[in-house]
């Protein structure tokens, strides 16, 4: 709820219509004037930018400059320790232009201090994507069909017959 409420920030008050995120203007931000890292799991640099698209970030400030390559997003090694100045969703990573879209209530006068964007394990409610009016097809990245034959598609199984490990605590206060 309260990332739906941060979305709706980015609805004009004038309007009675609740407007889908393809018809919002995205902030459109150069590959080299931002860092990336996701900070919940390792993702190899081939596939960043797939882990980038249509995922909620945090936008935020490092002290450290950006040095920015001209072939390709800038990564970190190390979650940084920053200031996170609001929330964003990547709308769409394109690679002809090097530019990410972004879509974010935060206003442009602190988005000229962001430098980095932390993609972490929150993700965008279903009803955000999935609801969209005027989309006809398929929606990328959002399915509900999966093929669950392919292998590391379906869920995890618990496993039962791993016997947990018994600690004991012994306490001498003599």
């Amino acid at each position: 709820m309260a990332i739906l409420g941060y979305l709706g920030q980015l609805q004009s008050p004038d309007l009675g219509a609740v407007l889908p995120l393809h018809s919002l203007v995205p902030y459109q931000v150069p590959f080299n004037a931002v860092a990336l890292r996701v900070i919940h799991t390792d993702v190899a640099p081939t596939n960043i930018m797939y882990a980038v698209n249509a995922s909620w970030v945090g936008l935020c400030r490092i002290p450290e400059e950006i040095r920015g390559q001209s072939d390709g997003p800038v990564l970190l090694t190390q979650t940084p320790v920053c200031d996170c100045l609001g929330f964003g969703i990547v709308r769409g990573v394109e690679m002809e232009r090097k530019l990410y879209h972004v879509l974010t209530p935060v206003p442009p006068e602190k988005l000229r201090l962001v430098n980095c964007l932390l993609l972490g394990n929150i993700a965008i409610p279903n009803c955000v994507l999935v609801g969209q009016q005027g989309i006809e097809g398929e929606i990328p990245y959002v399915t509900s069909d999966y093929n669950y034959s392919i292998l590391g598609s379906g869920k995890l199984k618990k496993r039962k017959h791993f016997k947990k490990r018994e600690h004991t605590f012994e306490c001498d206060y003599t």
